[in-house]
């Protein structure tokens, strides 16, 4: 793990939000589990949400490798999605994980250089078995998702500021992590 995030509950509010057991209280969620989860590459899918132009959402279902610190996503030159991350680079990535839901979100800019681009490359096969290549400033493949309009894709970094695990049952309590900021 690159960087441990700062755990808290969310505290819980309104009639009927308490634990079964309301004289058990559950542990915050362990973000170690949570990469864990993530790094296993059966997670599906990813949501990431965006904003338009006119500042409404946009939200649309990618591949988001995480490596460790970062998600790398993977979207076409001529995609929204990408236009949308050009234009306003705060974003979220969300995914339902064994247990619990997963909100992540962060700051996300484009990644031109061929060290990072072949981290990302490496995240995509780790994580979702999808080989992919460095060319130029992309990822190229010989294949990419019936969607995705194609190789070769742009790749973009989302970073993590903030993530927030929503339990499905009472296994945790809700909890939300705070990242160390780059210095």
């Amino acid at each position: 793990m690159d960087h441990v995030p700062t755990a808290r509950a969310i505290p819980r509010r309104g009639r009927g939000t308490a634990p079964a057991d309301e004289t058990v209280e559950p542990p915050v969620a362990d973000w170690a589990q949570v990469e864990q989860a993530l790094r296993a590459g059966d997670t599906w899918p990813f949501w990431l949400s965006v904003v338009r132009e006119d500042r409404s959402p946009h939200v649309r279902p990618v591949f988001a490798a995480w490596a460790g610190a970062s998600f790398f996503i993977a979207s076409k030159a001529t995609a929204a999605k990408t236009a949308h991350l050009q234009r306003h680079p705060d974003a979220s990535i969300g995914v339902a994980l064994e247990g619990l839901h997963l909100v992540v979100e962060g700051r996300a800019s484009r990644v031109t250089d061929p060290d990072t681009l072949a981290r990302a490359s490496e995240a995509m096969r780790e994580v979702f078995d999808w080989p992919t290549r460095v060319d130029g400033d992309e990822l190229d493949a010989d294949y990419g998702a019936p969607t995705s309009g194609g190789p070769p894709y742009r790749v973009f970094e989302l970073v993590p500021r903030t993530a927030y695990a929503f339990p499905t049952a009472d296994q945790v309590q809700p909890t939300r992590w705070s990242f160390p900021r780059a210095t």
